[in-house]
């Protein structure tokens, strides 16, 4: 179980990566200041995630901690705060800094809007702690395997079809 000092650690660190993203946008650099805000929403998404007793290492996991964040501030209701959420992701860490399409002022609104969310994420915090999201944790590790068994299992059929269609093929030109 990871200690309730992890979670004010990353906070912390939140807090002083936003101080960052606006020293950057004070230069002018927008860009870095939109990865900069955006790495802050991620660092307080894990701290909600540790809050609810999900080992800080898991949180690092796209593929598993994404369900499971979605899942812990749905049961939380607090799904205005997971809009909030990816609208950040496209915005800032999508259309802002990997593909440079919004423009300065709306990717401005944005890192501000990142200071918001921030505020409301913190204070669900607490409420995160009193809950234990390990059998959501194991539920998306899951469902991650089973998908995984499925691709796999899609691609041998999809080998079948090809040895199928090749004997087919062998089948025509010998009578042709």
């Amino acid at each position: 179980m990871v200690s309730y000092v992890d979670v004010h650690k990353l906070v912390s660190e939140a807090w002083l990566v936003y101080e960052e993203a606006k020293n950057l946008l004070k230069e002018g650099d927008i860009r870095d200041a939109a990865a900069k805000a955006w790495l802050v929403v991620e660092t307080m998404r894990k701290a909600i995630m540790v809050a609810a007793k999900i080992p800080y290492e898991e949180t690092k996991k796209i593929n598993i901690a994404i369900p499971v964040f979605s899942s812990i501030l749905i049961g939380l209701r607090e799904k205005d705060l997971l809009d909030k959420y990816y609208t950040l992701q496209s915005t800032l860490h999508g259309m802002s800094f990997y593909e440079g399409l919004l423009n300065e002022e709306a990717t401005v609104i944005y890192i501000i809007e990142a200071e918001k969310w921030l505020e409301r994420a913190e204070k669900i915090i607490g409420k995160a702690g009193r809950i234990d999201a390990t059998g959501l944790l194991k539920l998306a590790k899951d469902r991650a395997r089973i998908k995984s068994e499925i691709l796999s299992k899609s691609q041998e059929l999809q080998a079948l079809r090809l040895q199928e269609k090749a004997i087919i093929e062998t089948i025509k030109a010998k009578i042709s």
